[in-house]
C-alpha cells in the first residue's frame, strides 16, 4: 500500500486563509497498472493550472462569512486506479471550519404586549406547611435541633483536636449560646464582656445569669460546623459551613410554597477579613463582603439563596451567561407554574427571558441597551421621546412575545417582560426642575408591575439590618453562620404573620425566641433526687464608686457602720478591712486612708 500526499496551493484573494492545505491520496496497490507511477516525481503530482483556478473560485463562492480550512483535519480520498500520471486529480472543496454558534436574530414589531394588562394566570397553590404557634416553633422548624445537635458535636470535636478535653457543651447550652447572640443583636454594648460587668445598671441579668461570660467564650472560640480534619474541601471554598447552608436551604423551601410573584437579586454579608470569595461592590452600604444570589417572595421570605464562590468555582457556563445561569440554577423549583419573576439589569436578556418562558416563568427586568438584540432600532429614539415630553412610552415585541417599553423618565428606562407591555398605563408623580413643582407623567404597566414586586431580597436585607449580629470575627464562616442565623429569624417570623398570629413587629418576635432559647437552655431532671440540692452561695455584689463621686466635691466623712462583719478597705493602698465607709461614696475606707483615698487620682 502507497500513501501518495497531494499538495494543493490555494490563493487568498484579499483574505486571510491558510496558504495551503493537504489531501492524502491511498490504496495504490502494486500490482495495478499504474504501479510505474510509484516512483515518479513530487511535479507530476502537482495539479493543473485549470484545477488550482477551481479551487479559487470555489473559494471565492463561499463568500466572507464561510470560515477557512482546517489545518489539523486532512481528509483522505481513495484514488481508484486507472489514473494516469499527469493529469489533474478533481478534488472536492475544502470544509469550511464549524462556524460559531450565531445569536437568533428577533423580528421586532412595534406593537404592545399580547397579555395586554392581564396577567396569566398561576397555575400553583401557596399553602403554609408549618404548624406552630410560639416564636420557638417557627425557629426550630427551619433550624432544626438535629442541626443543633451536629453543631455540638463538631464544636466538640473541634476542642478535642485543638487539645481542650473537657469542653463538654451540650445542646441545651448551645441554645442558650444562640439565645444570648440574639440578644446582642437588639441590646448592644461596645464590649461583649459589658454584658457580665458588676457595675450597677450595666450588667444584663437575661445573659449573665444564662451562662458565665468564660463559658460563652469557650463555645464561641471553639464553634464549628464539620470535621475539617476529615474533610476533603476539593474545590469547595464554602466547606467549613456547607452543613448549615444546606439544611437551611431545604428548610426555606419546604416551610412554605412559593408564591406567585418572585425577585431575584444580590445581598452582601458584610465581612472585611481575608478571603478569596469577598467581593467590593462600592454602590452597596456595605461595599465589602461576600456576595449572595438570593430569591425571595414580594412578602420578603426567602426561598432560595446561592453564595457567590468566584468565577472558577461557577463550573461550566452556558451561552447565556453567568448571571443568566444564576437565574435558571434558582428557579429550577417552579416551572411550570406561571411564576413571575423579577429581576434587574445585571442579569436581564432577550434570550434568558425567552427560556424562562419555555419553562412556565415569565420574567419581567430592566434591560441595558447593548441586550435588546435589535429591538432599539424599532423604538423610538431619545430625540423623538424628549420631544413628546416627559414620560412619552415606545413599546415593540419580536415574535417570541417578548416585550421591550422604552419610557422616558430622569433618563431612559427600558423594561423587557414575557407578560407586561405599555398598557393599561397610570400615572406617577415627579419632581420636575424646570417647573419647580410636582407634576404627573404617564407610566407604564410593565414599570408599575416591576416596581410593586421587585423589593423581595431589599425588604430581606432592610429586616436583618435592623438588628444584625455585627461582632468581629476574623474566621468568615462564624460570620457566615451567625449572618444566616440573622435571615433563618426573619423568615420564622415571616412564617408567623403568614399563620395569621398577630404580633407587633420583629423586634418583639425576637425577643421572645431569645428569652424561649435562653429558658429551654436549663436543664431539668425528672424523678425524686437522691440527696436535697445544696442551697445556692449568695455571693455579695461589689460596688464601685465612680472617680467623678470620689474625687468630687461632697460630705467625704468616715462613718461607723453596724454591721457583724468589717469590709475590705477600698484604698488600693490599704490591705485591712475596717468597719468604717465613707457618708458620700457609700464604700468601706478606714478613716485613715480618707485623705488618700478621695485625692488620689
Amino acid at each position: 500500500m502507497v500513501t501518495v500526499t497531494i499538495h494543493i496551493l490555494q490563493a487568498s484573494a484579499g483574505r486571510a486563509r491558510p496558504s495551503e492545505a493537504y489531501r492524502i491520496v491511498e490504496e495504490l496497490p502494486y500490482d495495478s497498472e499504474d504501479s510505474q507511477y510509484s516512483d515518479s516525481s513530487d511535479e507530476e503530482w502537482l495539479p493543473s493550472k485549470k484545477t488550482l483556478d477551481q479551487c479559487e473560485s470555489a473559494s471565492e463562492e463561499e463568500g466572507p462569512d464561510v470560515e477557512d480550512v482546517e489545518e489539523e483535519s486532512p481528509d483522505e480520498i481513495a484514488v481508484e486506479p486507472g489514473v494516469e500520471a499527469g493529469k489533474s486529480v478533481d478534488t472536492p472543496a475544502p470544509p469550511a471550519k464549524a462556524k460559531k454558534k450565531q445569536q437568533k436574530r428577533h423580528t421586532w414589531k412595534v406593537k404592545d404586549s399580547p397579555c395586554e394588562g392581564v396577567l396569566p394566570d398561576f397555575l400553583g397553590e401557596w399553602s403554609l406547611n408549618v404548624q406552630a404557634t410560639e416564636p420557638l416553633e417557627f425557629f426550630l422548624h427551619l433550624f432544626p435541633e438535629e442541626l443543633i445537635d451536629d453543631i455540638t458535636y463538631h464544636t466538640n470535636l473541634y476542642a478535642l483536636q485543638k487539645g481542650r478535653e473537657n469542653l463538654n457543651a451540650t445542646a441545651e447550652e448551645m441554645k442558650a449560646f444562640l439565645g444570648i447572640n440574639l440578644v446582642m443583636t437588639f441590646i448592644r454594648y461596645p464590649r461583649r464582656r459589658m454584658y457580665w460587668s458588676s457595675e450597677q445598671g450595666l450588667r444584663l441579668p437575661l445573659i449573665a445569669d444564662a451562662m458565665a461570660v468564660n463559658r460563652f467564650e469557650d463555645i464561641l472560640r471553639y464553634l464549628h460546623f464539620t470535621d475539617t480534619s476529615s474533610t476533603d474541601p476539593g474545590n469547595d471554598k464554602l466547606f467549613r459551613i456547607k452543613p448549615v447552608l444546606d439544611t437551611l436551604q431545604a428548610n426555606f423551601l419546604s416551610a412554605v410554597d412559593p408564591e406567585e410573584f418572585q425577585a431575584i437579586d444580590e445581598m452582601i454579608m458584610p465581612f472585611k477579613g481575608k478571603l478569596s470569595i469577598k467581593q467590593y461592590i462600592p454602590k452597596k452600604p456595605k461595599p465589602w463582603g461576600v456576595k449572595i444570589w438570593a430569591r425571595a417572595g414580594a412578602s420578603g421570605y426567602m426561598y432560595r439563596f446561592e453564595v457567590y464562590r468566584g468565577a472558577a468555582s461557577t463550573g461550566a457556563v452556558s451561552e447565556l451567561g453567568t448571571a443568566a445561569d444564576v437565574i435558571l440554577r434558582l428557579c429550577d423549583d417552579i416551572q411550570f407554574k406561571n411564576h413571575k419573576v423579577f429581576f434587574d439589569n445585571f442579569f436581564c436578556g432577550i434570550p434568558l427571558i425567552t427560556i424562562l418562558k419555555e419553562q412556565g416563568i415569565y420574567g419581567t427586568g430592566t434591560c441595558r441597551v447593548n441586550r435588546l438584540q435589535g429591538a432599539q432600532a424599532k423604538l423610538k429614539s431619545a430625540t423623538e421621546l424628549k420631544e413628546e415630553g416627559r414620560g412619552a412610552i415606545s413599546v415593540v415585541t419580536n415574535g417570541e412575545d417578548v416585550t421591550v417599553t422604552r419610557w422616558l423618565d430622569n433618563s431612559l428606562i427600558h423594561k423587557a417582560s414575557s407578560c407586561l407591555g405599555k398598557h393599561p398605563t397610570d400615572v406617577a408623580q415627579r419632581w420636575s426642575k424646570k417647573d419647580k413643582k410636582i407634576i404627573t407623567i404617564d407610566r407604564p404597566f410593565a414599570v408599575k408591575v416591576y416596581n410593586d414586586y421587585m423589593g423581595g431580597v431589599g425588604l430581606m436585607d432592610q429586616m436583618v439590618a435592623m438588628y444584625p449580629h455585627r461582632r468581629k470575627n476574623k474566621r468568615w464562616y462564624i460570620r457566615m453562620f451567625f449572618h444566616f442565623l440573622d435571615v433563618t429569624v426573619v423568615n420564622a417570623w415571616h412564617l408567623l404573620r403568614f399563620s395569621g398570629l398577630e404580633q407587633d413587629g420583629l423586634l418583639p418576635f425576637k425577643a421572645s425566641l431569645a428569652c424561649s432559647l435562653i429558658n429551654s437552655g436549663t436543664v431539668r431532671k425528672r424523678g425524686r433526687p437522691t440527696s436535697p440540692p445544696p442551697l445556692p452561695v449568695k455571693r455579695k455584689p461589689v460596688s464601685k464608686v465612680t472617680r467623678e463621686v470620689r474625687l468630687g466635691p461632697g460630705n467625704h466623712w468616715p462613718q461607723l457602720n453596724d454591721i457583724k462583719n468589717a469590709q475590705r478597705c477600698q484604698d488600693p493602698a490599704c490591705t485591712r478591712k475596717t468597719k468604717y465607709s465613707c457618708m458620700c461614696c457609700n464604700v468601706a475606707v478606714c478613716p485613715g486612708c480618707m485623705a488618700n483615698f478621695h485625692t488620689r487620682s
